[in-house]
């Protein structure tokens, strides 16, 4: 009968069950039996021979921390929404919205422009003229000086004083708001409103079609008018509270 190596190591040692909970009765070396989780789960070997892997999560209640994918992947934070993501334009006018507005106060200010000009221009050499006869420009100055200050305060009184709106805002739900906290804007603000919208895109017939054509890639759809003195125009839902309701003109 054979008898155990005077130093031993693990390798001479027989096989036993990682779940046996006595030790084998064949083993010859005395090996204490592996040692128990409480809750009756058998332990994780690994490491050192014998000694179970210490469980990181999931060992006397703890739990892992939750998944954050967006704090994984380190992307941008963004206040509200889904992984913290809000829409830019959210309560916003739609473009159509504002589109529609437009030409309906074009309609109003040329009919408006159309009778408080008459006694200015000239109607019958801009019409009917003569073989030959030139139209006088003094006479499109004057109109188009009747445009602009008629544009320009339609614009802005009827902002200003209107709670944000115009007939055309009014007709299709939309008001103008400020741009930080969607509330009244001051009396400057639609003062530069009203002066690079009515005044400088009439004279700068360039500069007037990219200001409206802004909106069509801008996040916040806003115009460069808007940028300028910091405005959005946002809907004007049933029951939403007037943010003009208390202001003192």
């Amino acid at each position: 009968m054979s008898q155990p190596p005077e130093n031993a190591t693990p390798e001479d040692r027989p096989w036993q069950n990682p779940g046996s909970s006595q030790p084998n009765p064949q083993d010859p070396y005395g090996s204490a039996p592996p040692p128990q989780d409480p809750h009756g789960r058998p332990p994780a070997y690994g490491g050192t021979y014998g000694q179970p892997t210490p469980q990181p999560y999931g060992r006397g209640g703890q739990q892992p921390p939750p998944y954050d994918p967006a704090g994984q992947c380190a992307l941008p934070q963004y206040a509200g929404g889904t992984y913290g993501y809000q829409d830019p334009a959210a309560g916003l006018a739609s473009r159509w919205a504002r589109l529609g507005a437009a030409i309906i106060d074009g309609l109003i200010l040329s009919a408006v422009d159309f009778v408080i000009s008459l006694p200015f221009v000239n109607w019958g050499r801009i019409f009917v003229t003569q073989a030959g006869e030139s139209i006088s420009l003094s006479e499109f100055y004057k109109y188009n000086l009747v445009t602009l200050i008629i544009g320009f305060c339609y614009f802005w009184l009827l902002t200003y004083k209107w709670s944000g709106q115009t007939v055309g805002k009014k007709a299709l739900g939309i008001r103008v708001v400020r741009a930080e906290d969607r509330g009244p804007i001051s009396n400057s603000q639609a003062l530069m409103r009203a002066l690079i919208y009515a005044v400088v895109g009439n004279v700068c017939s360039c500069f007037g079609l990219i200001n409206v054509l802004w909106i069509l890639w801008d996040p916040r759809r806003q115009c460069l008018h808007d940028k300028a003195a910091k405005t959005v125009v946002m809907k004007v839902n049933p029951g939403d509270p007037d943010p003009y309701a208390t202001t003192k003109y």
